[in-house]
């Protein structure tokens, strides 16, 4: 906890360069808001507890006590005595502007319009007299959206079968059409022998992987179309639409190992295994491709062992932005310079934001420095959505280095300083030592960022890939068995590739799973989602 000291800084550690101070004092207020909102919420159920524990459990109010309030009120609102007029309130223009992402948005093109055609009654007709009397002007469009719920039917296979009329005797050719009874073939099936199509299979798929939906509720939600499918048929439905998968999930890893800037992160997932009796904590691992290769690629272990990752990058060659999990040191090591650390300042930052109980004045000046580097990106961001966005990735990047090292240079310069001179002065065991620690020892991958315009300040392109699977892991809580956390991955990687090509990713499946049973294997790179067309 914070102590009276830590809140009254000495006047002579505060820097005088007016560029830093005005981040502080945001940082700062930024900090007393969020504090002054806690107080107010603790302060409010500290009521709720005493009421209930000391008040009255009727809920009444006195009669009074209105008027009080009321009283208290009015001279609050109350106009200052004056013998002046009140002024007018200010009318805003009747031509102003309304303020953008207001109102109703144009309905999409795609959606399927149904037109229904409103005229008078007959009756209504003939009382302004007749048809004759009336004549068309024109008429008043509006569109409204409408529902109905997904439909579960029945395709019904009919194969014909056909006889020799004159039979052979010997036959020597599996091709059907050399047999004596010959059965017309239908469309191979995602999965031989299953009764789900493709587009079922789709919608089981994407809403456990892309909208976290278990199976034991999409259990329910099929029943109340009158038809029960277990939650173990749909489990063996994602694992046979996942190895069907695999050879396309194993183009788009080798897509995603040719970027030059590589994102990625790791998230727990347990593994509860009741056939082999074992309960242990897996992780899911994402790796994002850079702009030249827009792709995600998620894999799963069994471990936190460095052996995921080293057999996954054995081949990558690039910038590598990931934490600081030891297990990547290995990586680097093993290809000698081929693959280059670049560090995450929203680690480091966090670091210091975690410390501002126990050492308010170090952790809001730190806080600061990052804020005056983030803000540096915030500007570069708006360059490139605005006038830089016609130009090419080469360019573009160079323009970016070009602003960092101008800018963010001396800033990380002045800041290294005063870690260096803060880290002398703290308990070697306090959090703000940990903090200084963290940011000292990745300092060098820390600054990387700045040399190339194609690297991110921070690592949160991968940490997002993992938002969605942290909100479905509270819904399904754990994968049945290793070969479960591979299918989850699998399918992950299709998912998490088309939305990132805003594909509709219920369509997608739905495509692959229909082509992939008949396509050569020349021809999967037309079905990556940068190249993907429907059939």
């Amino acid at each position: 906890m914070s102590t009276d000291a830590d809140l009254k800084p000495n006047p002579a550690e505060l820097p005088d360069d007016p560029a830093f101070l005005k981040p502080l004092i945001v940082q700062l207020f930024e900090t007393l808001q969020k504090s002054q909102q806690r107080v107010r919420q603790l302060e409010h159920h500290m009521d709720l507890l005493l009421r209930r524990v000391f008040g009255k459990s009727s809920e009444k109010l006195d009669p009074r006590q209105l008027v009080l309030a009321f009283a208290e009120l009015s001279a609050e609102t109350a106009p200052p005595a004056t013998s002046e007029p009140p002024a007018a309130p200010d009318v805003p223009a009747a031509n102003t502007a309304k303020q953008k992402g207001r109102g109703r948005r144009r309905t999409p093109d795609t959606l399927v319009r149904v037109e229904q055609i409103h005229d008078l009654s007959d009756e209504q007709k003939q009382t302004l007299g007749g048809e004759p009397n009336l004549v068309l002007i024109g008429e008043d469009v509006s569109e409204q959206y409408e529902w109905e719920p997904s439909s579960l039917f029945v395709i019904v296979h009919r194969q014909k079968k056909y006889a020799r009329r004159e039979q052979q005797l010997v036959v020597t050719s599996d091709d059907p059409l050399e047999q004596n009874v010959i059965v017309a073939a239908k469309p191979p099936q995602p999965i031989p022998g299953s009764e789900a199509g493709p587009g079922l299979l789709a919608q089981v798929l994407v809403s456990k992987y892309g909208d976290h939906l278990p199976l034991h509720r999409q259990e329910r939600i099929f029943a109340r179309h009158g038809v029960r499918f277990s939650r173990q048929t749909m489990c063996d439905w994602c694992a046979g639409c996942a190895k069907l998968f695999e050879p396309l999930v194993s183009l788009i890893k080798t897509q995603v190992l040719g970027s030059h800037v590589l994102h990625t992160d790791d998230t727990p997932i347990k593994i509860r295994d009741a056939h082999a009796k074992e309960q242990l904590t897996g992780r899911m691992w994402t790796y994002v491709g850079d702009e030249s290769q827009p792709f995600t690629f998620f894999e799963f272990t069994r471990s936190r062992e460095r052996d995921g990752p080293a057999r996954v990058l054995a081949n990558f060659r690039g910038y590598l932005q990931a934490d600081a999990f030891s297990g990547y040191d290995g990586v680097y090591l093993d290809a000698r310079g081929a693959i280059v650390e670049v560090a995450c300042w929203a680690h480091a930052r966090r670091k210091f934001f975690e410390c501002r109980d126990s050492d308010s004045q170090r952790a809001h000046l730190a806080l600061a420095r990052i804020r005056q580097l983030y803000e540096i990106e915030r500007r570069l961001a708006e360059q490139v959505a605005g006038e830089w966005r016609d130009l090419s990735l080469t360019e573009r990047a160079a323009r970016i280095a070009a602003v960092r090292q101008q800018d963010a240079r001396p800033i990380l310069a002045e800041f290294h300083t005063w870690l260096d001179e803060q880290s002398t002065q703290v308990l070697p065991k306090s959090p703000i030592a940990a903090a200084l620690r963290y940011a000292l020892n990745q300092w060098a991958a820390l600054c990387r960022y700045t040399d190339d315009g194609q690297l991110a300040i921070d690592n949160n392109a991968a940490e997002r890939t993992l938002r969605g699977l942290a909100i479905g892991r509270k819904n399904w809580l754990f994968v049945g068995s290793e070969q479960g956390g591979h299918t989850a991955a699998t399918i992950l990687t299709l998912i998490t590739s088309a939305v990132r090509h805003r594909l509709d990713p219920f369509a997608y499946l739905r495509d692959l799973l229909r082509r992939l049973p008949t396509i050569a294997e020349e021809d999967l790179v037309n079905l990556l989602p940068s190249h993907w067309q429907p059939a």
